[in-house]
């Protein structure tokens, strides 16, 4: 019989979302296209009726931003289940009972409700200001007047606003729950390591997830990534943001890996230097007869240390941190080269 555990808090609308769709036939994939396809739909054919885009094409540089709320679903569908499987890869260093490892799961993979409404409440007012700001440009774009133009991009970019909200903030509530798990963690063996590791894939993919997002907004629409306050600074903050979620939840893992390896090094020193003070004892009395054994004892011992040593003290895989690595650093590589051969003339 499945453990029962009692939620400590009900699920975000977000949370409710997901939810519902899991619960749908097919794959949730699907789901994030049928929205993305509803809201190209909207915009395109409010554009065509207003007149701003011929009928039968698609002004991508318009409606790019109808990809952002299906692309953060499927990022949570995705981060979710990442943060299960971790959850039960790192099961066997957790001294927690069935129905408390429930309750873990729980509270990894779902924001509070209350916390929810709180960032929506914050990001609706947000949206009509930056709207209220950015009045004419959006009537040029979208609309014969500002008013008609809330109309056709107002319920997508709402709904979008509070996705992206909720997500951020989801994310953070996520990583700082990998924060508390480690710390339920009980006595290290610096020999069995790995199962520390499976939170880095999280935190990995959290920070790609948010790079990926800045990636396409920068790479579709440039000029508002230079002309839009809010957005400039958000784009301007993907990067750093990125690394933090990948560093900050697994530093405190690496605080206490470095302690356990200073501490386990600590003792083979104390033992090298034990078995060398016997040895030299030995060598005073010119009393060889066990040298044999104190040599094997010195070689065990050197090759403990050696394997102590080789330890890495960040729990993360190195095809981890390559990844993340490539994905933060080869797109500005391109973007460098590309400016490069422009000033060339290529």
């Amino acid at each position: 019989m499945a453990a029962e555990f009692e939620r400590p808090y009900p699920p975000g609308w977000l949370d409710r979302l997901t939810d519902w769709i899991d619960r749908m036939p097919g794959p949730n994939a699907l789901y994030c296209l049928v929205l993305l396809l509803i809201q190209l739909g909207w915009l395109t054919a409010l554009l065509w009726l207003n007149g701003k885009v011929p009928v039968g094409t698609i002004n991508v540089r318009l409606v790019f931003f109808v990809v952002v709320a299906p692309y953060l679903l499927w990022v949570r569908f995705y981060l979710d289940r990442v943060a299960a499987a971790a959850l039960d890869a790192f099961r066997s260093v957790l001294a927690v009972s069935e129905a408390e490892f429930l309750r873990l799961r729980y509270e990894l993979t779902t924001l509070p409700a209350r916390t929810a409404r709180i960032v929506t409440s914050v990001a609706v007012p947000i949206f009509f200001l930056n709207n209220l700001l950015q009045q004419t440009s959006i009537a040029r774009d979208f609309g014969s007047s500002f008013e008609t133009a809330l109309i056709v991009v107002g319920p997508v970019g709402l709904f979008t606003v509070a996705v992206v909200a909720v997500s951020i903030v989801q994310a953070i509530h996520q990583l700082r729950m990998v924060v508390r798990i480690y710390e339920l963690v009980g006595k290290i063996t610096l020999f069995r390591v790995r199962p520390l590791y499976a939170f880095s894939h999280l935190a990995a993919r959290t920070g790609v997830s948010f790079l990926l997002l800045a990636y396409y907004i920068a790479a579709i629409r440039p000029d508002l990534a230079s002309s839009v306050p809010a957005l400039e600074a958000l784009l301007a903050a993907m990067v750093p943001t990125a690394i933090a979620c990948f560093v900050l939840p697994l530093r405190g893992m690496h605080a206490r890996l470095v302690a356990e390896k200073e501490r386990a090094l600590a003792q083979v020193a104390a033992r090298l230097e034990a078995v060398f003070v016997r040895l030299h004892e030995r060598v005073d009395q010119e009393t060889l007869v066990d040298a044999d054994k104190l040599n094997a004892q010195i070689t065990s011992l050197s090759a403990e240390r050696a394997a102590l040593t080789g330890i890495s003290t960040w729990p993360w895989e190195p095809a981890t941190m390559t990844g993340f690595l490539t994905t933060l650093v080869l797109p500005a590589l391109i973007w460098g080269m590309q400016r490069v051969l422009a000033r060339v003339g290529f």
